[in-house]
């Protein structure tokens, strides 16, 4: 009996393995100035629902000044729980490291940011270390941001040195076939994203929710927008979407302790019983 009480406590433990997921959403959309609800608005609203980082991105890119337009809808949106990370390309690596810090330099002055986006990641170890110097060039000037990077597909393990979140998949088919490197479980989830388009209706959308979470996936997106830019609007189903996501969540931490306690108690008592 002893060992069924123990064995189940300590299943209850491991059964906690289960991790929130995080919406990781390309808002490249503008932020409508007038009385009109624009996107940004409605990610806003979702935004004191379900954990969201939107990825800004202005003009392919940051820009030449600030936009005001877009200072109201970043301040409003992290105050209402929202992260933002900025949006800048690397072309696969060719793109020079002096022009991307640039970019990381003007978004930190213009914006109230948490993080960049690197978009167009290589996935080769020749082109690891030019990401690796982005890298800490980049955490040097904010310790606290956090880099996703984006190679859109599986990758080598080592670009987790490069990379806060790596984006592992990034496409509008082949979801139901994909299968994650195996090295990707030895990681927590909110290393990992997925960014899935042309999801054309709310049940496709619901059991891909389903399959990221079980893929050990720690941030996502799902749209119904298709090329040539399938991020330039919310799906239809975005508010089904907001509920899906958010449904995923962590254990509390007083569930933890009670698991927790409920085994050190049985182990105490255990080592402790007074044998007659």
């Amino acid at each position: 009996m002893k060992n069924l009480v123990f064995s189940f406590l300590v299943g209850l433990l491991l059964s906690f393995n289960a991790h929130a997921v995080n919406i990781l959403l390309p808002a490249y959309f503008y932020p409508s100035s007038d009385s009109n609800q624009s996107f940004w608005d409605e990610m806003t609203a979702a935004a004191g629902q379900v954990s969201i980082t939107a990825i800004m991105n202005p003009d392919s890119g940051l820009g030449l000044s600030v936009n005001s337009d877009y200072t109201t809808a970043v301040d409003a949106f992290r105050a209402a729980g929202g992260k933002v990370v900025g949006y800048a390309h690397t072309s696969y690596g060719a793109r020079s490291q002096a022009d991307v810090l640039s970019a990381v330099a003007s978004y930190s002055s213009f914006y109230n940011i948490d993080g960049i986006f690197l978009d167009e990641m290589s996935n080769t170890s020749g082109d690891l270390a030019y990401y690796q110097s982005l890298y800490n060039s980049i955490k040097s000037t904010n310790p606290g941001y956090r880099i996703f990077g984006n190679p859109g597909t599986n990758t080598l393990e080592s670009y987790l040195t490069a990379a806060d979140v790596l984006v592992t998949f990034e496409n509008q088919t082949g979801y139901d076939a994909f299968t994650p490197d195996t090295w990707t479980s030895n990681y927590t989830a909110d290393h990992f994203a997925h960014l899935l388009y042309n999801v054309t209706d709310e049940t496709a959308m619901l059991a891909n929710v389903a399959l990221a979470a079980d893929r050990n996936v720690g941030y996502l997106y799902i749209t119904d927008d298709t090329l040539p830019n399938p991020w330039d609007t919310l799906p239809h189903y975005w508010d089904a979407e907001v509920s899906a996501v958010s449904a995923i969540s962590e254990p509390s931490s007083g569930l933890l302790l009670l698991a927790g306690l409920g085994l050190i108690g049985f182990r105490y008592h255990k080592f402790n019983v007074v044998r007659i």
